[in-house]
């Protein structure tokens, strides 16, 4: 028998959508629309049955893992940590009833010497803080990822779909890949000797070529504490700084949802790669 679609559900420890009790769709694939869509609608059946009111997908459980669907792919190639998926597979869920439920950006910033976000006197600013920024210590690792472990929580818990993360998934998702970059690329603001705010950026490894001229901008946190306004944009400053000085020449912005803070910074200096959504369908009549 040949395997022409799949799905996952979940229906505990789903994120939070105010009145609603979620369910996620997730490790879709189909080589059939029409298996895919029949899929689709066992999963919808399923999760209804489990009490669910509203599916979202394509998500595997949370927005920590894998989730959403490239929907305005653009000529460029796919980059590292980046979703990708056949253009079938969004109609797939929109013919069994999904409509977008939110919209992500990723954008690229092609001379990354020249084009960096204004930062007026910020640097001046967190001087006087006290607020120092250096590569990640590599003397001292497990430290330094408690304290980004504390931001990250504090950072994204007003996020849309925000779900809590434990220590154990943290070090699961972040730990192999900090440990393994340049420490000039990841960078970790302090205060008062505590982690106040982060940025990473990995290579893009999918490029397939030596030397890899472009990193990927994929995590800014900055804890949400108004005396530390313009944080990140100095953290991106710096990073890119850094990246140059390491002969990266490009940028990558990635998976920014559209309208937040970071894809307002990216904005200036780099334009739009790629769109992705998010789908959404009520499960109640």
């Amino acid at each position: 028998m040949e395997l022409r679609a799949r799905c996952s559900v979940w229906w505990r420890e789903t994120p939070a959508l105010p009145g609603e009790r979620v369910g996620a769709i997730g490790h879709y694939a189909a080589t059939d629309s029409d298996a895919g869509r029949a899929v689709i609608r066992q999963a919808l059946a399923r999760l209804r049955a489990q009490g669910c009111s509203t599916a979202v997908g394509p998500m595997n459980g949370n927005t920590w893992r894998s989730y959403r669907f490239v929907v305005e792919r653009g000529s460029a190639q796919p980059f590292f940590l980046e979703p990708t998926n056949p253009d079938s597979w969004p109609d797939d869920f929109t013919e069994c009833g999904f409509d977008p439920l939110s919209w992500y950006v990723s954008e690229l910033n092609p001379d990354i010497a020249t084009r960096q976000p204004e930062i007026g006197t910020l640097r001046q600013k967190m001087d006087r803080l006290g607020v120092t920024i250096a590569p990640i210590n590599t003397d001292n690792p497990g430290t330094e990822m408690d304290g980004i472990y504390d931001v990250v929580c504090e950072s994204f818990k007003d996020s849309f779909l925000y779900t809590p993360l434990d220590h154990e998934s943290y070090r699961t998702i972040y730990a192999p890949l900090l440990q393994k970059l340049d420490p000039r690329l990841v960078l970790i603001a302090k205060h008062d000797e505590r982690v106040v705010g982060f940025i990473f950026a990995p290579p893009d490894y999918l490029q397939g070529k030596d030397p890899i001229d472009t990193i990927v901008i994929k995590t800014v946190a900055i804890l949400p504490d108004k005396q530390y306004s313009g944080l990140g944009r100095l953290l991106i400053v710096n990073l890119l700084q850094n990246a140059v000085e390491l002969g990266y020449t490009k940028a990558i912005s990635a998976l920014m949802h559209s309208g937040n803070q970071s894809q307002k910074i990216s904005k200036d200096c780099a334009g739009t790669m790629r769109r992705y959504a998010l789908f959404a369908k009520s499960l109640t009549p």
